[in-house]
């Protein structure tokens, strides 16, 4: 994404300016807040119901929760699962 494009969708679906962003990014050393792997670019992560922000995620973890739709009950079940 262009430098002018990253920063109107920044501002437009999150607030952020590119320095607000590249301070949760450093403040996160550029690793994804749930995986912890690093990532040259994280998602801003943020709760869909009061669209607060929550931290940058790697594209995976952020899909993933929202292919969970951020319900802790699936996810729970989900752990549970995969250990059996």
């Amino acid at each position: 994404m262009k430098a002018y494009g990253r920063r109107r969708y920044l501002d437009a679906a999150h607030g952020l300016t590119p320095d607000e962003y590249e301070a949760l990014y450093q403040g996160q050393e550029g690793r994804c807040a749930i995986c912890r792997e690093w990532k040259a670019r994280l998602d801003v992560d943020h709760d869909h119901a009061t669209s607060r922000r929550r931290g940058l995620l790697c594209r995976s973890c952020n899909f993933g929760l929202g292919y969970f739709h951020d319900d802790p009950e699936r996810l729970r079940a989900a752990v549970e699962y995969i250990g059996k």
